[in-house]
């Protein structure tokens, strides 16, 4: 009877812990999020502590706790410190950014957006301990299907919420999103998990979960193509295309020789130069301009007039679009008929709130999850051992057009760190079981 007892409560513990860690996932990709969602401020006030801005801060300390308490759990706490101190540049880059907070002239901003920042990636770390990469997929198709749907519900149910009526954007769906930019941007890389995760799991065991994701991978492709965005349909594509050769090549793999890699690369470099070559027939078919509706001119005149003001250590994170007088100036310097948001690029925008310093330490760590990707997916050899790798692809390419690093959320950014510390553990593993002699 004792044996039972014990048992009992060991399956309540459990239960506990599994309870606790689905809330904990629930709040954390609300957080990384919040500020692109509709309902809430892309810019909230942080002059005040009891306003919006530092009630999701108050959020954040509370899933810190429920972190600290998996981790406690799980044994895993001497591994999360291991963690940090493999990665000194990424360590580096969040003390930095929470620093900036000294030379910013808006610090309450930037106090607020790099602790919510720091937050994200403590909170990647502890994802990239927790999951391989097949188990956090599964964590993102729940994720993805919430997003679709609710995105679906809110351009139905509330179409002034889920849709931009005004005449610039004649309906397009945002969904969720403040911007239509935002879901078309945001749902390529759930069409990809999609995709994944459908093509994983094995159907006699998982039946509802493989119906589930393809059945979502479509109703996001429809989102993204009412979503109007042309850098949204292009990176589809793109995105599609990657998926394709990753699975054509673990099919044919053991065929290949040489030359046929030479072929593919000569193939790509003719396909790339097609495309420059002819890139007003290509923006035309999108109804686009080449200079990117206007963000090229933008980027120009913030290169001339806002980056030379602090080129090293830049503005303070979080804080160059936060100004509203800043906004509108850029609207009517660059002739828009509209406030200017953000940026429109990712690396664009670490540059100017962090300075060459910041961008430095951004791409010492993107590079490396780059870098440590590829021996990843060649000793994995699996369907989901290319997703670190497409997806920075994915990252890469949403960015050249828009925001997605840390401006108007930190998702992404929670993605690529988890990713990072996902291979980088894989990377570990393979040099203790083949060490250098």
């Amino acid at each position: 009877m004792a044996e039972v007892h014990i048992d009992q409560e060991d399956g309540m513990k459990l239960r506990l812990i599994f309870i606790i860690e689905v809330i904990f996932l629930v709040i954390i990709f609300f957080l990384v999020n919040i500020r692109s969602y509709i309902f809430w401020s892309l810019y909230p006030e942080t002059g005040n502590l009891s306003g919006e801005a530092w009630r999701d801060v108050f959020i954040w300390l509370i899933a810190l706790l429920m972190m600290y308490y998996l981790l406690w759990e799980r044994g895993l706490i001497g591994n999360y410190l291991s963690a940090w101190l493999k990665e000194p540049a990424l360590f580096g880059f969040v003390l930095f950014s929470l620093a900036s907070a000294l030379w910013s002239n808006m610090w309450t901003v930037t106090l607020h957006r790099s602790l919510v920042f720091t937050f994200a990636t403590m909170t990647a770390v502890f994802l990239g301990l927790r999951y391989s990469v097949k188990s956090f997929l599964q964590v993102l198709c729940w994720f993805g299907v919430t997003v679709v749907t609710a995105s679906l519900a809110l351009v139905f149910i509330n179409p002034t919420l889920g849709t931009d009526l005004t005449p610039v954007y004649a309906g397009a769906w945002r969904g969720v999103f403040w911007h239509r930019n935002q879901l078309g941007n945001i749902l390529p890389v759930l069409t990809l998990v999609f995709l994944f995760c459908f093509f994983s799991l094995k159907f006699n065991e998982a039946p509802g979960k493989k119906s589930l994701a393809i059945i979502f991978y479509f109703l996001s492709l429809v989102e993204v193509f009412f979503a109007k965005s042309a850098s949204g349909y292009i990176i589809v594509i793109l995105l599609q295309l990657a998926f394709g050769m990753a699975f054509l090549w673990l099919k044919i793999r053991h065929f290949l020789r040489p030359w046929h890699y030479y072929a593919v690369m000569m193939v790509s470099i003719g396909a790339a130069a097609g495309v420059l070559l002819n890139l007003d027939f290509i923006f035309g078919l999108l109804n686009r301009e080449v200079n990117l509706t206007g963000r090229i001119p933008m980027w120009g005149i913030l290169f001339r007039d806002v980056f030379p003001l602090n080129p090293w250590l830049g503005q303070g994170f979080g804080t160059i679009w936060a100004d509203l007088s800043f906004r509108i100036r850029m609207r009517d310097i660059a002739g828009w008929p509209y406030p200017i948001m953000i940026g429109d690029n990712g690396f664009v925008d670490i540059l100017l709130n962090l300075g060459v310093v910041g961008l430095i330490l951004f791409l010492w760590n993107y590079i490396k999850v780059w870098i440590n990707s590829i021996p990843y997916f060649l000793k994995e050899l699996s369907l989901e051992g290319f997703f670190p790798f497409i997806f920075l692809i994915y990252t890469f390419l949403a960015n050249l057009t828009f925001s997605l690093f840390m401006e108007t959320e930190v998702f992404v950014w929670m993605l690529i760190v988890t990713m990072m510390v996902i291979v980088t553990q894989r990377k570990n593993e393979i040099n203790a079981a083949y060490p250098i002699n």
